[in-house]
């Protein structure tokens, strides 16, 4: 469930993204027939019209720039849930086996480490390596084998051997090393889901898209919004926080993310509740004890 959250998180803020072009047009349409109708009404001195159109110039760019603000809100909000959504799928940790499957796991682990510190050789140790992984048919398990990894490796390292072994035939030979880097690197691919490998990808995408929120990344949208609002606005459609900085009073309503705000304030009432324990005085009502 997860994955499909994160994923239709990641779509969403490709959908912001790509619906740039599109807005960019509309303001650049609706601006242009707002300032031909100023131009042409005769009531109007040539004074008098570029002082309209500049005011109306303004109030479109300002617009833009409000919807841009919310735009990139929602869009930052959405790269983000799709991160946390998909971290949750890749770091949640397998189940453990019952006690019986891990008790005879831990003794053939054990036995292994120790028949590979004897190892006479590094082709016997890896043999017995590879042999020992085959069998490995649970991703708890799995995993157990990969964490110790930096303590097993070493001693077939050091055993004794010219640090190639055969693969495919006596003549093709690579390093022992690339050989148990492929091993680690291998270790839980068997018991990876669709889901699993979905959500590293959308991982992936969306850390990117984090280090660089933009919502208007096309330089035809930079250059659209130079022509019909200057660069005086213009500069600001990726950096609209520094506009409303610089100009509070126009600054739009926050975009809020409904499902957020249900996570953090579920977290502020477990965080309340936990404060009883360090202080007497509190309840779970958030009173203090009566006299």
């Amino acid at each position: 469930m997860s994955y499909q959250k994160a994923k239709a998180s990641l779509e969403r803020a490709r959908v912001i993204e790509q619906s740039s072009s599109g807005m960019m047009l509309a303001y650049k349409r609706n601006l242009a027939a707002e300032l031909s109708k100023i131009e042409s009404d005769r009531r109007l001195t040539e004074e008098g019209k570029q002082e309209v159109k500049a005011e109306t110039k303004q109030k479109h760019a300002i617009e833009f720039l409000q919807k841009s603000h919310t735009m990139k809100q929602e869009y930052v909000a959405s790269v983000k849930k799709a991160i946390r959504e998909a971290e949750k799928v890749i770091y949640t940790p397998p189940r453990k086996p019952d006690a019986t499957k891990l008790g005879r796991f831990e003794d053939a682990f054990r036995s292994l480490k120790t028949e590979l510190m004897f190892a006479t050789t590094q082709r016997s140790a890896l043999e017995k390596l590879r042999g020992f992984v085959e069998t490995l048919d649970d991703p708890y398990l799995a995993k157990r084998v990969r964490d110790d990894f930096a303590e097993i490796a070493p001693q077939l390292l050091v055993a004794p051997g010219d640090g190639t072994i055969a693969k495919g035939g006596p003549d093709l030979k690579v390093s022992i090393r690339a050989g148990l880097g492929s091993m680690y690197d291998d270790l839980l691919k068997p018991f990876q889901s669709d889901d699993f490998r979905g959500a590293g990808e959308v991982l992936e995408v969306a850390q990117m898209l984090d280090e660089d929120p933009r919502i208007h990344r096309s330089p035809i949208v930079n250059d659209a919004a130079k022509e019909a609002f200057g660069t005086e606005y213009a500069r600001y459609i990726n950096d609209t926080q520094t506009f409303f900085e610089l100009h509070p009073e126009h600054t739009p309503a926050s975009f809020i993310d409904e499902e957020t705000e249900r996570i953090n304030q579920t977290a502020e009432d477990v965080a309340w509740i936990y404060k009883d324990d360090d202080n007497p005085t509190l309840n779970l009502g958030g009173k203090g004890d009566e006299e």
